[in-house]
């Protein structure tokens, strides 16, 4: 039987996001979630999914959103004037992007200083720990992906003994389903009227063609910090309508299509 894993990400990012992703994973198609642990929503969200086991809750080690865990005079190279990490937008407008393929991109200078960034990251695996009470299922980038970023991902992933998720789709290990309603730029009004439902329809039969498939999504309501904090706000709650749908939800079982978590997948990493 064809398997769906339905990975949503930026979790705790702000409330009415977290609000929105709780509810694509309790009522919904979510089977996996990534945790923004340096986010004030960090333990509501992690309280509120405990004790759902066909949830693989992972770590997105988050670099560009907020403020880091560790104080701003530890990290200096990582944040701004006002002490919250640089936004993706502000190291693209500062670092010259040499090379790019998929979501990893070089740049000169390279932004992410090692010892900051691996300290920053291991902050925000302990938190995970802290909060979660065990490991996460697995550990995600966010936004943007350097070498130095890629490599740190990489480092607390052996320190966690956990799987880096990025690696599946970079070496092809499963198929990953387009998220085509998404573009860049993307206005509010093209976020407004997109149709993730029927992109998604648009694939069922690739789906249903490949052994497990996966698909990442932004589910959440939206806030007026949601709108401050990210340029992806209004498309949340069209993906939101897409992962807590009767309707798609019926397409799948007719398909013969089971959603799935990394754990009961049964994928080797």
């Amino acid at each position: 039987m064809p398997k769906l894993i339905v990975q949503a990400d930026d979790l705790a990012i702000t409330h009415a996001a977290t609000l929105g992703t709780i509810h694509s994973v309790k009522a919904g198609m979510v089977r996996a979630a990534g945790l923004f642990t340096n986010r004030p929503d960090a333990a509501f969200a992690a309280a509120e999914l405990a004790g759902i086991t066909r949830l693989d809750l992972g770590l997105d080690l988050n670099l560009v959103t907020g403020a880091p865990l560790l104080s701003a005079d530890q990290v200096p190279g990582l944040v701004g004037l006002d002490g919250n990490f640089r936004t993706s937008h502000q190291i693209k407008a500062s670092h010259r992007t040499v090379a790019q393929e998929g979501f990893y991109s070089t740049f000169e200078p390279e932004p992410f200083d090692h010892e900051q960034t691996l300290a920053e990251a291991r902050a925000q695996l302990v938190r995970f720990f802290e909060l979660v009470g065990r490991p996460p299922a697995y550990v995600h980038h966010h936004s943007i992906i350097s070498p130095m970023l890629d490599q740190v991902l990489h480092e607390v992933a052996a320190e966690a003994g956990v799987p880096v998720m990025d690696d599946l789709l970079r070496y092809h290990r499963v198929h990953q389903v387009e998220n085509s309603w998404y573009a860049a730029p993307f206005s509010a009004e093209a976020q407004a009227g997109c149709d993730p439902i029927g992109a998604f329809e648009a694939q069922l039969d690739a789906i249903a063609a490949h052994e497990i498939s996966l698909l990442i999504v932004h589910p959440g309501y939206l806030d007026a910090e949601l709108i401050d904090i990210t340029s992806y706000h209004i498309v949340r709650a069209r993906d939101l309508e897409l992962v807590s749908s009767q309707r798609v939800l019926a397409m799948l079982a007719d398909r013969g299509i089971e959603l799935a978590s990394y754990t009961s997948s049964g994928l080797s990493w």
